[in-house]
């Protein structure tokens, strides 16, 4: 399991800071919330491959509603 910052997770996916906020939030809300991993309220990182699980879940979410499915 490799663990990754705030700062790491922004740079790998081209997110901006806003952007990644709004997913680590949509992400805490989710069946995959243990992606995420808060020390407090500062501290926070990520679990790389429950991440990119969560986001293909995200986007397969995507896919069934834009077709009408869900």
């Amino acid at each position: 399991m490799k663990l990754l910052t705030p700062r790491e997770v922004m740079a790998k996916y081209h997110y901006k800071k806003s952007t990644f906020y709004n997913r680590r939030l949509e992400c805490l809300v989710s069946d995959y919330s243990d992606a995420v991993i808060m020390d407090g309220q500062r501290k926070t990182l990520i679990k790389e491959d429950r991440w990119e699980e969560w986001l293909e879940w995200r986007s397969d979410q995507a896919k069934k509603k834009y077709f009408g499915l869900i």
